[in-house]
């Protein structure tokens, strides 16, 4: 029986699973009148925002007895959808402030048109959402941080409602509110877990359906097949395909670089790809339909894509391909993140970017001189994860100038930059100009080699920076021994560090309860 079906009460007589259902089902606004000033809620995460009961809150704000104030959002990423609403309805912040990681396009421009009630934390996948979980659980729900948690969810089917293209978030949001709201959408496909993507109807204390013919509360639609890049993330995309291998197990995620590997990658003659990736998207589509994706030589999750969140950019192509589809296997971003599983996980090549890198191998991608610009996210982990995988690899890529012509490579990282990873655990990096390890190198071979794929025009600076830092950039070593004794990648194909020997015991499946 379809949704629509028992909601509008067609049938005299329903099940009880379709009862509870419509008895919980209420409108945005009736949702927007429970909420009190000084509520904290949190709004959900890429592929898992609030829209409609967002909405509803932001349009109560304001002055008066029956308007809310000191209202606080908390969102790990609001990416796409209702970025703008604290632009439109509370400019100045007064009534509202919306606590958020990362940073997309439509925050972005918010902010820069005066939006005040932004305020950025530094997220990482999935340490971070741990300390937050800690933080805001209590065992007791009705002594929980948030007052109220809202996730979109796929139709409900039978006892359970899924939660799509946000598993990441989905239970973490679940477990740390006092009401839990779920904002049915049709346009969402029911993603087979997995774990941690499907929670009982009884769990959900209120139902919202969401008008997904309206454009405000949809992703924005384009083929990421279409996508343009330019020579220098075709130049990258073949330097970072160099060192890969059959039966490679990759993270990627969106965007010109990494759907120019992907095009790379499809063209190549490798085969038996896996995927292991936080967001799972047109990519994975590409490669399967190409026949060079079929996760076969996996360690973990044989023959399924595990994934935590996606961007639906293309509805109806993500509904096709991922709904009720076993090859697509929607984790927790405590699963897919964890850097044990990642290291479990043979011949993982995990492609990341950065924002700036300095010439000890610093590397910065969340906020660059006191500026956020995006956010830390799994970056660490899977560099982590990557190195202590067998035959593993973790690869930072970039083009050598930003879009506005500024050198990502500096003697120094700018004063107020944050480091998302450490020097000691950077190896692969790559840009227009080739691809080098810094693994196990020295600080003067890793100056060097970083100059080496340095724009051309940026070199004989950073030379006499790295020299005037104490880096022997210039010394008779190089001279002595200049391929520096280093592996090859196939050299390394069956290496693993001799403690690393993972053993990973599948946890129980979280309940809100718990």
């Amino acid at each position: 029986m379809d949704f629509n079906e028992f909601k509008n009460g067609s049938y005299l007589k329903t099940n009880p699973v379709q009862q509870k259902i419509r008895d919980k089902t209420i409108t945005a606004k009736q949702f927007a009148d429970m909420v009190k000033s000084g509520d904290w809620i949190n709004i959900g995460v890429i592929g898992s925002e609030a829209t409609v009961t967002r909405k509803a809150i932001f349009e109560r704000l304001g002055e008066g007895k029956d308007k809310l104030q000191n209202i606080e959002l908390y969102a790990a990423d609001n990416a796409y959808c209702g970025t703008d609403y604290g632009l439109k309805y509370d400019k100045e912040g007064k009534y509202h402030v919306q606590h958020q990681g990362f940073i997309h396009e439509g925050t972005r421009d918010a902010v820069k048109k005066g939006w005040q009630g932004f305020d950025w934390f530094q997220w990482g996948w999935a340490v971070h959402m741990n300390t937050e979980f800690a933080r805001f659980y209590r065992k007791e729900k009705a002594n929980r941080v948030f007052d109220w948690g809202i996730a979109p969810v796929a139709k409900p089917e039978r006892n359970y409602v899924n939660g799509s293209y946000g598993a990441s978030n989905f239970m973490i949001t679940a477990k740390t509110c006092k009401k839990f709201v779920a904002e049915i959408r049709e346009d969402y496909a029911w993603c087979e877990p997995g774990r941690n993507v499907n929670l009982l109807i009884d769990d959900v204390d209120y139902f919202v359906e969401v008008d997904c013919s309206n454009p405000e509360y949809c992703y924005p639609q384009f083929d990421e097949r279409d996508i343009k890049f330019g020579g220098d993330e075709e130049k990258i995309a073949n330097h970072i395909l160099s060192i890969m291998r059959d039966g490679d197990c990759i993270q990627v995620g969106v965007g010109k670089l990494p759907t120019a590997v992907v095009i790379a990658l499809s063209k190549s003659d490798l085969k038996h790809i896996g995927v292991h990736t936080e967001m799972i998207g047109e990519f994975a589509f590409t490669l399967a339909e190409k026949g060079i994706l079929d996760n076969s030589r996996k360690s973990i999750d044989v023959g399924r894509c595990a994934w935590a969140y996606a961007a639906p950019f293309n509805t109806k192509r993500y509904f096709e391909w991922m709904h009720h589809n076993p090859f697509f296997a929607a984790y927790d971003i405590n699963y897919t993140n964890n850097i044990l599983n990642i290291a479990h996980i043979d011949n993982f090549v995990g492609v990341m970017n950065f924002a700036q890198m300095d010439l000890r191998g610093q590397v910065c991608s969340s906020n660059v001189a006191g500026r956020p610009i995006s956010n830390t996210g799994g970056q660490l982990q899977f560099v982590l994860g990557g190195q202590m995988s067998k035959g593993g690899r973790s690869i930072l890529a970039a083009t050598s100038r930003t879009a506005n012509g500024k050198p990502r490579f500096v003697p120094k990282l700018e004063l107020g930059s944050m480091v998302d990873v450490p020097s000691q655990y950077v190896s692969y990096v790559a840009t227009e100009y080739g691809i080098v390890n810094l693994m196990a190198c020295t600080d003067a071979e890793k100056a060097r080699r970083l100059i080496s794929i340095a724009h051309p025009e940026d070199r004989e600076y950073l030379e006499k920076e790295a020299i005037n830092m104490g880096l022997k950039v210039n010394h008779w070593m190089f001279t002595s021994c200049p391929d520096r004794r280093y592996p090859t990648t196939e050299e390394l194909k069956d290496h693993r560090y001799a403690y690393m020997n993972p053993i990973v015991i599948p946890g129980s499946i979280a309940k809100p309860n718990d």
